[in-house]
């Protein structure tokens, strides 16, 4: 079975940061993520321990970013969330016989492997904000809001700008 933890926590991430100063509850994220909000409230623990985000409970409580958006990278998420963005090493039989070298020398080429392409794509997702994957996330839903309105591609084209992550009438 997979591990959804990073991909959800970046989804609670992002519709917190969207949502500007307005404070989500553990319910409304939920439901975004198709969960249950002890599922939700057991990930922000760690987002919250690391100072990324405020939740309070209670009437009129809910949950906000502890800090801008674009001082937040994907990569401190991913160690937060203590992800391993590698494929996983199999492991092999102690009792190999004689020829017992030759498959240990593979398992530690492959286990090499998988720490470079771990250390890899956490320095890639180091130079990446929560702010890029907000605005990214808004300006699709923005688009697709005005597909679905109908709007005509010549006209999205030509007719709207992006400005702070959002799809604008251009003036």
């Amino acid at each position: 079975m997979a591990n959804t933890r990073y991909a959800s926590s970046l989804h609670i991430l992002v519709a917190i940061a969207a949502a500007g100063e307005e404070l989500l509850t553990s319910g409304e994220l939920a439901r975004q993520l198709d969960t249950n909000p002890v599922v939700v409230r057991r990930l922000i623990g760690p987002l919250k321990k690391a100072g990324l985000i405020h939740a309070s409970r209670g009437a009129g409580g809910g949950i906000k970013l502890a800090m801008d958006a674009s001082e937040i990278t994907l990569g401190q998420i991913a160690d937060i969330m203590d992800e391993d963005l590698g494929f996983h090493p199999h492991t092999i039989s102690e009792n190999l016989g004689e020829f017992e070298f030759l498959p240990h020398s593979i398992l530690s080429v492959i286990e090499a492997q998988h720490k470079e392409l771990h250390t890899a794509a956490i320095t890639h997702m180091d130079g990446l904000t929560l702010k890029d994957l907000t605005q990214a996330a808004t300006i699709r839903a923005d688009l697709a809001a005005l597909i679905a309105a109908g709007v005509p591609d010549e006209e999205i084209r030509t007719s709207y700008r992006i400005e702070s992550g959002h799809l604008i009438p251009k003036s």
